[in-house]
């Protein structure tokens, strides 16, 4: 259970984290639990999503979602605005990263990587403004990648929807200005959660044989891990709770968090 007793700096926020029973979304949603916030938990596994509901009390909701499928997202929404009427931060966390030679990609595996990374975040930042609205304003946080600024092999559908996913929140930034939801990019870095290590960077399922060997041969993997290991996920939740607490007037465009 949760220990937090609704004092933190975020108290009296709703906050949905896609992505949020794994990795950085996971110690997203712990974190901001921890600081106060109802954290509605967005995911595809269900019997996670209950864990994890139990786990943090009360004031989590777990909805079931699949962020590709734009009816999902809406009936998750829909769902938050009759529980609680308002969202005040969305974190667009969900992200498939499966390094693969570009001509082996199937049609499906395309697919795949672009309705989670790209059209994901079109969906739920949709279904997300009116309640952000309704918020009087709030923050939308877009969880980019390092390879939008550094060009690696086998990365060419992952690129394409990060740099897509980057304009998107440009794009929003100034369409919703003067509503007051700001709009900030965090590219990130590779982050490691308890038990990681450099093989998680490149989980490419059956394509790992044909990734691994030359991402290791020319140091990719330890340039983008860094001497230290990589980021831990929750000093990712730092970041997160660290954007949204800027102070209204306050705005955060892209935010680069690393590990060096």
């Amino acid at each position: 259970m949760s220990e937090s007793n609704g004092a933190g700096q975020l108290a009296g926020k709703v906050v949905a984290v896609t992505g949020a029973t794994s990795g950085s979304g996971l110690a997203i949603a712990r974190r901001f639990a921890a600081e106060g916030a109802d954290v509605v938990l967005l995911a595809r596994g269900a019997d996670r999503l209950k864990a994890l509901e139990e786990q943090l009390g009360p004031r989590a909701l777990g909805l079931t979602t699949d962020v590709g499928d734009p009816d999902s997202v809406q009936a998750s929404f829909d769902a938050i605005k009759n529980r609680f009427g308002k969202l005040d931060v969305l974190i667009n966390n969900a992200g498939l990263h499966r390094p693969a030679p570009f001509e082996v990609l199937t049609d499906d595996e395309i697919l795949t990587v672009v309705r989670c990374n790209l059209l994901g975040p079109v969906y739920t930042c949709r279904a997300a403004i009116p309640l952000l609205r309704a918020a009087g304003g709030g923050d939308i946080v877009n969880t980019s990648s390092e390879v939008t600024l550094e060009v690696f092999p086998y990365e060419a559908i992952y690129k394409a929807t990060k740099a897509g996913l980057e304009a998107l929140g440009q794009a929003l930034s100034l369409e919703f200005e003067k509503e007051e939801i700001r709009v900030t990019t965090l590219i990130q870095g590779v982050a490691l959660g308890e038990g990681g290590g450099s093989t998680d960077w490149v989980d490419s399922g059956e394509h790992t044989h044909l990734v691994w060997p030359r991402l290791q041969a020319e140091g990719t993997v330890n340039r983008v891990i860094g001497k230290h290991g990589g980021m831990t996920v929750e000093s990712v939740a730092d970041v997160h709770v660290f954007i949204v607490t800027r102070p209204r007037g306050q705005k955060l465009d892209v935010v680069r968090a690393r590990s060096y």
